[in-house]
């Protein structure tokens, strides 16, 4: 069942919404309403889509603060960062005498996120036979610890995420196609902040506050540097964008970041890519004793394609048009078995 809003509530939880997500950008506006729906229906699974460093993490916080479970806990676990073998212990618990070390009883994840939001991070990464065991959960609401035969309910949200197509791993028999359309009850997609860059200088803003630890003089930053920021791709996404931040409070003086405390990467986004390029021939000579032109320009124009598909997730359509070409002109470039990925 959906729970109500106030008055009171709204003006309380819109300003707890500001201050974990900045979103000025019409595409973050559009995810803001998603996690307010969302929020009112505290059963329902969520899959939050988009490249690392998105903030993720960060709008599974804000549908859980904004529920009726935020009275609750709220427990994360990455897929990714726990080995296969552990990670079914660490979900379910372990009853004490299932295997050699299990000396105690221990309870997992879904016990401790009971009342409250399982937050599974990296879903992709979860091996194919604990899939089983998760869609089994979902369905059930109920599960046993490693070594037990004794049902355990409990009452939680799942949201999960990932960085990866989900749909194509499906389509690759690498994730269960059951479970995938099990957790997409609703789905929100982050974009990149390369396709938000209205949202660009409210985070600046929003990190110099953060890292300004309430000294008396706070932490700014000039226009020149504001500009360079702004120009950059972000390939990091926002996480990127808070340790450039974070590295500018430490390098600079007088509390003002300036274009020399930003790193090199962020600096060159200042020059147009005519400079760049114009740059990069210039360092290029022709051996003395020759080269295989074909050869060397065709391991150029497979870095650059390899570069744009991880730019882009593997996504095709987005890679060619960073490359400037059709996506018929990609895939005739790209070796026989990466064409249909």
């Amino acid at each position: 069942m959906p729970f109500c809003r106030t008055s009171t509530d709204n003006i309380a939880q819109d300003a707890k919404l500001a201050e974990m997500l900045v979103a000025h950008s019409p595409a973050m506006q559009n995810v803001v309403k998603l996690i307010w729906q969302v929020a009112q229906y505290p059963s329902t699974t969520v899959l939050l889509q988009g490249e690392s460093g998105t903030g993720k993490d960060v709008v599974a916080r804000a549908i859980h603060e904004l529920s009726s479970r935020a009275t609750y806990q709220f427990v994360d676990i990455n897929c990714a960062a726990i080995p296969d073998t552990l990670l079914e212990t660490e979900l379910f618990g372990v009853e004490a005498g299932a295997f050699t070390d299990a000396k105690v009883s221990r309870e997992g994840y879904l016990l401790r996120a009971d009342g409250g939001t399982l937050f599974l991070d990296e879903i992709g990464s979860m091996p194919l036979v604990l899939q089983a065991k998760l869609l089994r959960f979902l369905e059930t609401r109920s599960f046993r610890r490693v070594g037990s035969t004794k049902e355990i309910h409990v009452d939680l949200r799942v949201i999960s995420a990932t960085n990866v197509d989900l749909q194509s791993a499906v389509a690759h028999r690498t994730f269960r196609d059951d479970l995938f359309y099990r957790l997409k009850v609703i789905t929100i997609y982050l974009p990149p902040l390369r396709e938000r860059p209205e949202d660009i200088v409210p985070l600046v803003e929003h990190f110099l506050q953060l890292h300004s630890n309430g000294s008396e003089e706070p932490l700014q930053i000039s226009d020149d540097a504001l500009e360079l920021l702004q120009q950059y791709h972000w390939p990091g996404n926002v996480r990127e964008l808070r340790s450039v931040i974070q590295r500018g409070q430490i390098l600079c003086d007088e509390n003002i970041i300036r274009p020399k405390d930003l790193p090199e990467s962020v600096r060159l986004a200042g020059r147009n890519v005519g400079q760049r390029l114009d740059e990069l021939k210039e360092q290029l000579h022709l051996p003395p004793e020759g080269l295989d032109l074909r050869a060397f320009l065709s391991s150029i124009e497979q870095k650059f394609i390899h570069e744009a598909l991880e730019a882009c997730n593997g996504n095709q359509v987005r890679a060619a048009a960073l490359l400037g070409i059709s996506r018929d002109q990609l895939r005739y470039r790209l070796p026989p078995r990466k064409r249909d990925q």
